[in-house]
């Protein structure tokens, strides 16, 4: 069996990294660690640079990531709340899914996390804090924020281009929370697009302004505060 084969193999999620994950609670994350071959507790802060490969949050965990089937996963729907008792089975399955399409991503993810971080730290400064890890789309790096009152907030940031002929992408704001990204007539959304070179602080305390100002009428995306110390990794033996 060749290195790539076995690694590939043991890409999984067992129902122990499933138990530790709901051990260790809310503010934690289950992420993969190429340089251990297997997944480790963490804060989801440890993402932030695209090092771990984001699986699973706590709060993520109890419904699977959207796809658990009332009709075909009746054990796994009883994970759906904290205090049910889940199938760790059927989670470990999930999740094990969940890895092999998100590593499809694993070398655009490590890539490009690292051109968040400024703009991470500065609406961290505001109470913003990252949600899942980003998303490539061709020269652009999408990635999503939360205000501490459930508010999402996606920027579109461009990568950085080798040619001097393509004009530099601007970055977008899209308030996710309002189902738009245009400042049009009714919404009381600013310019949602910005100059590429913008500093992020600047971005941050436009998100912060508009937020302050413009508060949604209801909550659809609740948020549960994390502690944003940098811990070290648990390795759960598979």
């Amino acid at each position: 069996m060749t290195h790539a084969n076995t690694t590939t193999a043991r890409r999984i999620v067992s129902p122990r990294h499933a138990r530790a994950l709901i051990d260790h609670g809310p503010g934690w994350a289950i992420m993969w660690d190429d340089r251990d071959v297997q997944p480790v507790i963490v804060r989801p802060e440890r993402g932030d640079d695209g090092r771990l490969l984001e699986i699973c949050t706590y709060e993520e965990l109890f419904t699977l990531g959207g796809f658990c089937d009332p009709g075909e996963d009746a054990h796994a729907c009883q994970a759906c709340t904290p205090r049910a008792q889940p199938d760790f089975d059927v989670i470990a399955a999930h999740l094990t899914d969940t890895l092999g399409d998100v590593y499809l991503d694993r070398a655009d993810i490590a890539a490009c996390m690292p051109l968040t971080l400024p703009y991470t730290r500065a609406l961290a400064e505001h109470g913003l804090n990252r949600r899942f890890q980003g998303v490539r789309r061709a020269h652009l790096f999408d990635q999503l924020y939360r205000s501490p009152d459930g508010h999402l907030i996606e920027l579109t940031i461009p990568l950085p281009t080798t040619s001097d002929h393509v004009p530099a992408s601007t970055l977008t704001i899209e308030w996710a929370y309002l189902c738009t990204h245009s400042a049009a007539p009714g919404n009381p959304g600013p310019d949602p697009v910005a100059p590429a070179d913008t500093p992020p602080a600047d971005i941050a305390a436009m998100i912060a302004t508009h937020l302050a100002i413009h508060p949604p009428a209801s909550t659809t995306d609740s948020m549960v505060s994390t502690d944003s110390a940098d811990m070290p990794g648990t390795p759960i033996p598979a």
